[in-house]
């Protein structure tokens, strides 16, 4: 009952402080979304309307709001009360996607002292997660489904949300980790059903709806991050070039060795005291941490990505007797902090136009490289954690393929 009461009161202080933040106005300066609340949000609800009228959400008519759609087909097939998304109160959703997140968030972390209550604050008030609230991106459905295929134990439901995930955005393909850990003794010819379930069930979708996910694909090659909110491996040598005219090519490739080199060198010693059970925090630090680590390095993405860190959280503070999850956890907070004054600096005037180019003052420059390098070491410290979880995984499944 205590437990319910304090997760209640911090849902709520959390939820009035959101409150305060959106009707203040002080979430623009903060956050610096959109000039109007949910932005992307109403990308969907447009994409929605359009697919109600038998128009394409990818390539339809602009003036009607048709186009930019960059979701998989998925998301506007199965979403059921179209009528009542699209009406007067369509607000209605993103308020309870704001409740779940916000309820779910803080059980995940569940405070015991001042650094629990400390790294939750940081976590739910983080320009990046006000981001992700303030234009109410899809990604906030992901969050929440990771949270719930690590707890569920209706096994189908969460092969169903795998395939969902996958076909809503591709790099959830990463959720289906799941099937390897949700259940202890599942065999190995079981396993490969489960996979050939998934894979076909989305292949085939993908197949009946080609032309809308070709559109999605082709929307997507057009859309590209610049140095601005850019969460990525490619921070650094974007700040290399604009600042030093470094060859990109070259700096990128230097960060990817050193990466993989890093993470090589370190797993293998580290982390001996980890066992091999799977619990709810250690699945969805799992899934997490190699959803992470797989955008990070693959694509540029906007950082409200970086809300999937706080899904590590719960299995850092379980683990913190040892020495290297405290050190991840210092480094979280650091970054964390970092972000704002990140946002702090993107509210002053960040380039200017000389001759038609494109020139980056100096001081969001030193910025966006300090905040490159924190998430660039946070980043490869997660990753031997979860190197050595991934072929501890790898081990066990090879041992059921031996029997």
């Amino acid at each position: 009952m205590r437990q319910i009461l304090k997760i209640s009161i911090l849902s709520i202080f959390f939820l009035t402080v959101y409150f305060f933040l959106f009707s203040s106005g002080i979430i623009k300066y903060l956050a610096l979304g959109s000039s109007y609340f949910f932005g992307d949000y109403q990308i969907f609800v447009n994409a929605l309307n359009c697919y109600n009228q038998g128009l394409s959400p990818y390539n339809g008519p602009k003036e009607l709001n048709c186009s930019g759609f960059n979701y998989g087909h998925v998301v506007l097939f199965f979403t059921i009360f179209r009528d009542f998304i699209t009406g007067p109160n369509y607000l209605l959703i993103p308020f309870t996607f704001i409740f779940l997140f916000t309820t779910l968030t803080v059980n995940l972390i569940n405070p015991k002292n001042k650094f629990q209550y400390f790294i939750c604050a940081l976590a739910l008030l983080n320009p990046a997660t006000l981001l992700l609230i303030e234009r109410m991106n899809l990604d906030i459905l992901l969050y929440l489904i990771l949270i719930f295929i690590s707890f569920n134990r209706i096994y189908f439901i969460n092969w169903l949300l795998v395939i969902y995930s996958f076909l809503f955005k591709f790099f959830p393909f990463i959720f289906g980790m799941i099937i390897f850990v949700e259940k202890n003794d599942r065999k190995i010819i079981s396993l490969f059903g489960i996979f050939l379930f998934i894979f076909l069930t989305s292949l085939i979708f993908i197949l009946f709806f080609k032309d809308e996910y070709s559109l999605m694909f082709e929307d997507s090659k057009g859309w590209k991050m610049g140095l601005h909110y850019l969460f990525s491996i490619k921070s650094i040598p974007k700040v290399f070039k604009e600042a030093f005219t470094i060859h990109y090519g070259f700096s990128l490739l230097f960060f990817y060795v050193f990466f993989i080199y890093f993470i090589y060198k370190n797993y293998k010693s580290n982390y001996q005291e980890l066992e091999d059970s799977y619990n709810f925090e250690k699945k969805l630090f799992l899934l997490s941490s190699n959803s992470l680590i797989f955008f990070y390095l693959v694509s540029s993405n906007a950082f409200y990505k970086e809300v999937f860190l706080i899904l590590t959280i719960p299995y850092l503070l379980n683990n913190l007797s040892i020495k290297k999850f405290r050190y991840i956890l210092n480094i979280l907070c650091i970054k964390l902090l970092f972000n704002f004054i990140y946002t702090l600096d993107l509210n002053f005037e960040t380039f200017y136009h000389l001759e038609n180019v494109r020139i980056y003052k100096t001081h969001f420059l030193i910025i966006t490289f300090l905040k490159g390098l924190i998430d660039y070491l946070l980043i490869m410290y997660l990753g031997t954690i979860t190197m050595k979880l991934n072929i501890n995984l790898f081990k066990s499944l090879k041992k059921k393929l031996i029997k």
